[in-house]
């Protein structure tokens, strides 16, 4: 019975950290964008890329080496509308993670043509996978503060 029980667990619980990971999801929202529910299978699709990040919290410095795709390379895969000269610069998204805490970005900031900001949608931390405990996470490298690191993202809204 004990053998049993061990090879049930052993089955079972891989396929339920997979699911975990699978049911972890951003929805991706706006005006300027095509709408979609993004997932660590829709995002492993995207070059990946790794950042080292370091900032001050209120508890001390954060560092950590951060791999995910850029947002600016998400967006594009997501039918960002071309905008024309300046018009990108009329546009912004919102970071919304599970506890309601949202950032605003505007499109220039992370646009290669203007601040081309290299934002990251993290999906690890130092090797390690974020889901299905923390979630996705958003972090801006070179930010002095974390405040615009927002973590558990659930929504990007493009405006």
């Amino acid at each position: 019975m004990l053998r049993y029980a061990l090879l049930v667990l052993m089955v079972v619980a891989p396929m339920a950290a997979s699911s975990a990971q699978d049911a972890a999801k951003i929805e991706l929202r706006g005006n300027v964008v095509t709408a979609a529910s993004l997932t660590m299978e829709s995002l492993s699709k995207l070059p990946r890329v790794e950042e080292e990040i370091a900032f001050q919290t209120s508890k001390g410095e954060e560092k950590g080496r951060y791999a995910g795709v850029m947002l600016w390379d998400l967006l594009q895969e997501n039918g960002l509308k071309k905008l024309e000269g300046h018009k990108i610069l009329e546009h912004d998204f919102a970071v919304t993670g599970r506890d309601g805490y949202k950032i605003l970005f505007s499109l220039g900031e992370i646009a290669p043509d203007f601040g081309n900001t290299q934002i990251l949608l993290a999906y690890e931390r130092d090797g390690k996978s974020l889901l299905p405990a923390d979630g996705f996470r958003v972090v801006v490298p070179g930010d002095q503060r974390g405040a615009r690191a927002v973590k558990d993202v659930v929504g990007i809204d493009v405006q």
